[in-house]
């Protein structure tokens, strides 16, 4: 059947069947890739970029970024190119889409990706979409605006700021955390280094396995490590304002997600099998974590919590599932099929509620709509 979503789109739905009073939900598109993806802000497209740590049935080593067009009122659950893929200098850890430079002269935005060989790499979409061939000079046609070129090791945390979109952060394993000003997309400008936040003793004390911008105050910034421990930052002040660690389960953190709506609130999960939990925590009181949401058996690989309905928190893992939660009640109220291998990579549609991306090491990057599952 179809259902309506959105104001102008008509989605249609595979299938939905309830288990154990879990809504399951059929896949509406799909794509064979392992790749961590971005959905664009603006437009009906699709980012994919070559997952690190993924290898095909032909064991090739390449890497590419794609771009495919989304229409939801074609029943094929096919997703067709927008155009020719752009070949990469190494694998994708992080994919994200902003919207810096689309009053001028980058109408799509520009997307960015955290590579496996430390660079930040940013393109232009408009010239990946139609393209047929890319010119990988220095010509006009290059969707490459150019690479940024800080850390020594895999950026396995990117995101653009929610306010002022021409601000880019950036984390990876050597520990270092980066602010990048793209005002000049092609000669971009770097932040003063964060106090505390490189060199011997540094705050991150490890690799940097996730950042998120603050939702509601725009110089708050978050970032989580490999050693457990999350440090909120505050750019005015160019020093961290607070950190925390579970001090029971000292396990390592994979990610974090703000609540949308509450600025004190945000998510941290682990990836560590012996204690795959999400665990909210509120700012104003930082001792403990004010809920702990179980129902993973696996380690948690990425979070993603709605920008429509701060209700919501999109959750996947190691354990095959992408679970939806209601995280007021701190209950599942829904689950997409089971893959055969890790999920690794969920996000919500910016541009159309209740439709969901998920991406696992099977091979496939599918949509769904989530929407009756949370009525």
């Amino acid at each position: 059947r179809f259902n309506r979503v959105g104001a102008s789109a008509y989605v249609h739905i595979v299938g939905i069947a309830r288990i154990n009073d879990l809504a399951i939900m059929g896949v509406i598109k799909t794509m064979e890739r392992s790749a961590t993806v971005a959905f664009s802000p603006t437009a009906p497209y699709l980012a994919a970029g070559t997952m690190a740590g993924a290898i095909d049935l032909s064991f090739s080593a390449t890497a590419s970024l794609e771009i495919f067009k989304l229409d939801y009122a074609d029943p094929s659950q096919s997703i067709p190119l927008a155009g020719a893929a752009v070949q990469t200098s190494d694998r994708f850890h992080r994919l994200v889409w902003g919207t810096a430079g689309a009053e001028t002269d980058l109408p799509l935005g520009i997307l960015a990706g955290g590579l496996v060989d430390g660079t930040v790499n940013l393109w232009n979409p408009s010239k990946i979409v139609g393209a047929k061939t890319h010119d990988e000079g220095d010509g006009p046609a290059n969707p490459l605006l150019c690479k940024l070129q800080k850390h020594t090791g895999a950026v396995k945390g990117l995101q653009f700021n929610p306010f002022s979109s021409n601000l880019l952060a950036s984390g990876a394993a050597d520990g270092e955390l980066a602010i990048w000003d793209l005002a000049n997309p092609s000669a971009p400008s770097l932040y003063p280094a964060l106090k505390g936040a490189s060199g011997p003793g540094n705050a991150t004390a490890g690799e940097v396995t996730s950042l998120a911008w603050n939702r509601k105050v725009q110089h708050i910034l978050a970032s989580t490590s490999a050693t457990g421990t999350t440090i909120v930052w505050d750019l005015k002040r160019q020093r961290p304002v607070i950190s925390f660690t579970d001090p029971n389960l000292k396990t390592r953190c994979s990610c974090l997600a703000w609540n949308p709506e509450v600025a004190t609130q945000l998510i941290v999960a682990s990836d560590d099998d012996r204690c795959p939990t999400l665990q909210v925590w509120d700012l104003r009181n930082a001792v403990s974590p004010q809920r702990t949401l179980t129902c993973h058996t696996k380690g948690v690989l990425s979070v993603a919590w709605c920008p429509s309905d701060t209700s919501l928190l999109l959750s996947c893992g190691k354990d095959n599932r992408t679970l939806c939660w209601d995280t007021n009640a701190g209950e599942v109220v829904a689950e997409i099929p089971a893959s055969s291998n890790w999920n690794f990579d969920v996000q919500w549609s910016p541009r159309t509620p209740g439709i969901l991306g998920a991406a696992s090491f099977d091979g496939k990057v599918s949509l769904y709509n989530l929407q009756n599952a949370s009525a």
